[in-house]
């Protein structure tokens, strides 16, 4: 009778555990890859520092896993637009493909500089500062000349963008 009765609280507590859909034992669900937004890696103050002309954002616009922030003049046209877009990985584009993106880019352009102490990988072809950092592509064009101010303004606006980038991004252990 005790055998029997064992049995029976068995099969009951297997019962019990399937009709819960095996939830103790499911894979647990991955938390979602964040969305860096760029206008808080450069603020509107931030880029002003580094031009001589008052600015206006058009806000925040997203296409995918890239999200860009257009910084231009009131009226349109009356100077250069500085740009800032990120591109990063998430659950359905790897941080491979989001490596392979910028060097696809970086290999078009040969007259490209590299920049040692940004990221995990930079260079400048004018007219932007190119990216690569923890699995994002931080793109950054600003300026007009292709000569050395607007050389020092894509660094003096990337050396203001990463330190808040990797601030961003480091909290949330984000690894792939």
């Amino acid at each position: 009778m005790k055998k029997f009765l064992l049995a029976a609280a068995s099969l009951i507590c297997v019962i019990m555990l399937a009709s819960c859909g095996g939830a103790m034992f499911a894979e647990p669900s991955p938390t979602p890859v964040p969305e860096i937004d760029p206008s808080e890696i450069l603020t509107l103050d931030d880029v002003a520092a580094y031009v001589d002309y008052e600015l206006v954002s058009d806000g925040v616009m997203r296409d995918g896993n890239t999200a860009s922030v257009l910084y231009r003049t009131e009226p349109i046209g009356m100077a250069d637009t500085v740009e800032i877009k990120i591109t990063q990985y998430n659950e359905s584009v790897s941080a491979d493909d989001v490596w392979n993106e910028y060097a696809v880019g970086k290999a078009a352009r040969t007259t490209a500089e590299d920049i040692a102490e940004l990221g995990e990988s930079a260079y400048i072809a004018f007219p932007s500062i190119n990216i690569y950092d923890r699995g994002c592509y931080i793109k950054i064009t600003a300026g007009s000349g292709s000569d050395e101010g607007q050389r020092n303004m894509l660094l003096n606006l990337a050396y203001a963008a990463v330190p808040k980038f990797e601030a961003v991004w480091q909290p949330l252990n984000v690894t792939e």
